[in-house]
This record gives C-alpha cells, structure tokens and sequence, in this order.
C-alpha cells in the first residue's frame, strides 16, 4: 500500500504575527524539558486505535465542524496528507522535530498507507489567523518508537535552528521550544517552532499510536498555551478510534 511522504510543511502564514485564539486559556512559559512521554507498559498493536486504518475509519475518527474550537470554522483549504516533504535544517538532527528525518521519509514511502485530515481557522480570511489541523498516517507496520525519541533528544541542539522548505526557498531561522505535552496513545511529543520576536509560531503535537501517527498543530502567538487543546482533539482521535469495529 502505498500514497505520500512526509507531508509536513510550515505555512508562509508563520512569517506574520497572529492575534490570540478563541477561548485559548492565558499564557504560559514555555518549560525547558524535553516532552517525549510514553506509556508505561509496552505496546503491541493489539487495540483498534493501533492498527492499520482506512481513510474511512479516519475520517470517522476526525474531529467534526461542531467540535471546532470557539470562534473557528472549517477550512475548505485543508491540510495536505499526501505532500512529500522537501525540508532541510540545519543542524540536520532538527528534521527530527518536523518528523521528517531521511529515515522517517523512508519509513513513510515504504509504508505509507491512508490518511485524512481536516483544518479550523479563525477569520480565515486574513492572512496569517490561528488555525488549527488535525491528520492521521496509517502504516502497514508499527510506527518507530525512535522517531519519538530522536525528536526529543533533538530539542537540545535545535533551540535555534535554520529551516528551508524547499530547495529554491529561503532559509529561515527559528526557535524551538518544549511544550507541556501529556501522554496520549502509546507516545507523543510537543513542540513549539517560531519566532518569539514577532510573537508567531506553530505547536506541533504528535502521537504514536500501534501503527498510526497521529498529529496536531495550531498556528499561534508564541506567548499562547494551547497544550490542553492539542490534548483534546488527539486523545479524542484515540478514543474514538478504540471504538473502531
């Protein structure tokens, strides 16, 4: 089964600066630990939220238009699955953070399945308003636990970092920051990429599920918290998926 490659691409939007989010809770501090977790007990892709999925059975598990956050709609722009990623870093380590290492792009032509997503934005009409995208990978194979762990031993080395999205872009360079992030699924990771000086930036949440990877990102302010929110709607894609028939 076959479909995409990595698919993770940074806005253009993230060069603006962003107004505050809906109900988004007050801002906090950014804590300097790394926010790998993992689930205490071993995971095997025993449950219906670890195996392989359909795009029906993601898209069911998605996130409704009522089930948006306050202020948001659906954006019939989307967020693409099926984009191969031509990112580059530098350091290179920090393609970690973007799940996006030449080993994780290997491991999602290979094995790349089905996907489904879906976007919120608020005020979508101007340039640069908080959204937020919600996305589902399916693999014919358990998602690496190494992933996970590369990309947080990756936040020490690429606090600051330089990024280009493609070869003829220009490179840019960013700060990444650790992000509260709880355990949902068998193992999530959180990070915040941006530039604090112009107060933008974008949370990434990603979640590994048996054979799934699940994510969250929201386009914010860099002072915004928005942890609990990234929580809600990945843990709500777990539950939803361990009702899977």
């Amino acid at each position: 089964m076959t479909r995409r490659s990595t698919p993770f691409v940074l806005v253009a939007a993230l060069a603006l600066p962003l107004a505050a989010c809906g109900d988004d809770p007050a801002p906090t501090s950014s804590p300097s630990t790394v926010t790998v977790t993992q689930s205490p007990q071993t995971q095997e892709a025993a449950g219906p939220e670890q195996q392989e999925l359909t795009t029906q059975q993601i898209k069911a598990a998605l996130p409704t238009r009522d089930e948006a956050p306050q202020g948001f709609l659906v954006d019939s722009r989307g967020f693409d699955t099926t984009s191969v990623s031509k990112r580059t870093t530098d350091p290179q380590s920090c393609l970690a953070l973007y799940m996006s290492t030449p080993a994780q792009r290997a491991f999602d032509k290979e094995h790349g399945g089905d996907s489904a997503s879906i976007r919120f934005t608020h005020q979508k009409e101007e340039p640069g308003s908080p959204s937020i995208s919600i996305a589902v990978w399916s693999y014919d194979a358990p998602y690496p636990k190494e992933f996970f762990d590369e990309a947080g031993a990756a936040l020490a080395e690429c606090h600051e970092h330089t990024t280009q999205m493609s070869p003829d872009g220009s490179p840019g360079d960013w700060q990444a920051d650790a992000i509260p992030t709880p355990t949902v699924g068998d193992q999530s990771f959180g990070v915040r990429i941006g530039r604090p000086d112009v107060d933008t930036g974008i949370d990434y949440m990603w979640v590994r599920s048996g054979h799934n990877l699940i994510h969250a990102r929201m386009l914010t302010g860099y002072r915004q918290n928005n942890d609990s929110r990234l929580a809600k709607y990945t843990q709500g894609i777990v539950d939803d998926l361990k009702k899977t028939p």
